[in-house]
């Protein structure tokens, strides 16, 4: 009997040592911000949107606390672009609508400089260089005192966009900041 004990109690021991580690759980939160360019007679001149989804992974040791890991894609919907064109042509301008898949890794912000960071910060940032045109993207997913739902904020400038012959050097002319107080 002891002997069947001894065996039984090794190969369970040599089960848990062959056996892949459990992995996290992952959620997907999507962030949706609209933007606005600015007062006008009829009311806030739109624009457009931009929409970003987060990957969200776990621990196995900190099972309830999900933390931003990757954005893997940003989609721009009627965000108004000016295009200088080539000399001698009048401008235009273009309403971008693209989505980009993309695999924008996240890191833990550091904490503001001369404070010393809250016990339960929550903090991650991101910035990224378009491919296929001049342009970038940066943000910031935090919790406000860290408690309550993840927010995400930042900024984006397009500063060279060729879309097509008749539409060329378009740009966002300086940053556009947007904002989504909670996933959607």
């Amino acid at each position: 009997m002891r002997r069947a004990a001894i065996a039984i109690s090794a190969s369970l021991l040599a089960l848990a040592l062959i056996a892949p580690a459990a992995q996290g759980a992952t959620k997907i939160h999507t962030y949706r911000a609209e933007m606005f360019l600015g007062p006008t007679p009829s009311g806030p001149e739109s624009g457009g949107s931009i929409t970003l989804e987060v990957v969200f992974k776990n621990k196995r040791t900190t099972p309830k606390r999900f933390t931003p890991r990757l954005v893997r894609r940003i989609e721009f919907e009627k965000v108004p672009l000016r295009c200088a064109n080539s000399s001698g042509e009048a401008q235009t301008q273009l309403q971008l609508t693209r989505t980009l898949k993309t695999k924008i890794k996240l890191k833990k912000a550091p904490p503001p400089v001369a404070k010393k960071p809250k016990k339960r910060r929550y903090a991650f940032k991101f910035s990224h260089s378009f491919q296929g045109f001049d342009g970038t993207i940066g943000g910031k997913i935090d919790k406000k005192n860290g408690k309550g739902s993840p927010r995400a904020h930042g900024s984006f400038v397009i500063r060279d966009l060729d879309e097509n012959p008749g539409r060329m050097n378009c740009a966002t002319n300086g940053p556009r900041s947007w904002s989504a107080p909670r996933p959607v």
